[in-house]
């Protein structure tokens, strides 16, 4: 499925579902929404769309916010849905949780999230976070002594500690893929990939975004590597689902897991597992032994209002259009890159073509310059904006664990989102030029 500007009719039932669990407040909801769709629709050119999407957001003025690579920043009609449901749940919390109250609007947002990914509804559960989603994967999957699993060497600690948790107390081996750095082709990587897959490999564990680099893995092609081997292709999708237009049957993987309330902007402690039908008599996790509903006897009690307000994230993207806010990222992202590629000390470690990029950049600062916390701090301290100092590489494997030096980019992470302006790059760019001369 590839989602465009028009959602489609099960999105839009899906999204009225949700807001319909809470009549008195419904219209008004429903009015902001159609509002913003209205008004993207009307918009007569990019400037006007985008500081009118601008003024959905809360943030303080002055604080320029270019970390949703870490936390986004959840939109004032989020917000506002959310605390109207919590008012609402705690005014019968018997009958909202488990009774014909806010309750039964859960199942419609399991129903946007599917939409949202492009997924089945029973292919799709409802998590707290990425990391989250990574363990039940990777406990689901009941791996033997000697199985081995396949990750990198640019891999998050939400990625990266299930798989280590199985070598340390299951006898599980894991072998680390060390990345090209800077990477020019696919090839660099399915290369790889290839050549260290052995008859041992259960699983390969992949980001969908590199969250060093921002590099995008091309998992549709690593995916005709390990299907027809059975191998269980995992991807740790913290970087992709509100930045970019993401359908996890075209990447082919068999496993995402994400967190929403990074580019997705929903409220925190929100995120998506997607488990292909195919290999859920393979994956297993006790969270879902009742099954894949909201609530059930395995997964317990839910935050309900929460949940919902993780629905409106995924009404807040659609009204504006999936493709869009792609697109506005990577446009942004391309600014970024334009204007930080002037400043000597900085090398891009993002790769060039498009297929392999994302909204997310990355930079490695000369260390002769200082290091990239020194930077964050500055630009944290004096000007509001918040940038990232990316982690180097086999940041979170143990010692003994890691095939040779652990080297570190020094790196400067810029992440642009649809609440960022071409002003504030500007700014950022020149502020930086100036520090590092």
């Amino acid at each position: 499925m590839a989602c465009k500007d028009v959602i489609s009719s099960k999105g839009l039932a899906a999204a009225a579902a949700v807001v319909q669990v809470l009549p008195e407040a419904s219209e008004a909801l429903e009015q902001q929404v159609e509002r913003l769709r209205a008004d993207v629709g009307a918009a007569t050119d990019d400037v006007h769309l985008w500081r009118r999407v601008r003024r959905e957001f809360s943030l303080n003025p002055g604080v320029v916010h270019f970390n949703c690579g870490s936390i986004g920043a959840t939109p004032r009609m989020v917000v506002d849905a959310m605390c109207n449901y919590m008012r609402r749940c705690e005014s019968d919390p018997y009958d909202e949780v488990f009774g014909k109250g806010l309750a039964q609007g859960q199942a419609a947002v399991q129903e946007q999230a599917a939409e949202f990914l492009g997924a089945a509804a029973d292919e799709m559960v409802l998590t707290r976070n990425t990391t989250e989603g990574m363990n039940l994967v990777a406990t689901g999957l009941h791996l033997k002594p000697g199985d081995e699993v396949l990750t990198t060497n640019h891999e998050h600690g939400g990625g990266m500690a299930c798989w280590q948790y199985l070598a340390k107390h299951q006898g599980v081996k894991m072998r680390y893929l060390e990345m090209p750095n800077p990477v020019t082709d696919k090839a660099q990587i399915l290369e790889r990939v290839a050549g260290l897959i052995n008859a041992r490999t259960r699983v390969c564990s992949f980001s969908h975004i590199d969250t060093i680099t921002g590099l995008q893995m091309p998992l549709a092609d690593i995916a005709a590597i390990t299907r027809p081997k059975e191998i269980v292709l995992v991807c740790d999708g913290a970087q992709g689902p509100g930045m970019l237009d993401v359908d996890v049957k075209a990447l082919g993987v068999d496993t995402y897991a994400s967190s929403s309330h990074k580019w997705m902007l929903a409220p925190k402690g929100s995120g998506l597992l997607y488990i292909r039908k195919e290999v859920q008599d393979r994956v297993q996790p006790i969270m879902l032994y009742s099954g894949y509903a909201v609530y059930s006897g395995s997964g317990g009690t839910r935050n309900v209002p929460q949940i919902l307000g993780h629905g409106m994230a995924m009404g807040f993207h659609n009204a504006i259009g999936r493709t869009k806010v792609e697109a506005r990222c990577r446009a942004l992202s391309r600014l970024v890159r334009a204007r930080l590629r002037e400043i000597p000390a900085l090398s891009l470690i993002t790769p060039e073509q498009e297929a392999l990029s994302s909204g997310m950049v990355t930079f490695a600062l000369d260390p002769a310059k200082g290091t990239n916390a020194e930077v964050f701090n500055h630009f944290k301290d004096a000007y509001n904006i918040i940038l990232k100092p990316a982690q180097g590489t086999y940041a979170y494997v143990p010692e003994d664990h890691v095939p040779g030096p652990r080297p570190s980019y020094n790196a400067i992470r810029v992440s642009t989102h649809i609440f960022n302006s071409e002003d504030e790059v500007e700014r950022m760019a020149e502020l930086l030029g100036k520090m590092l001369a």
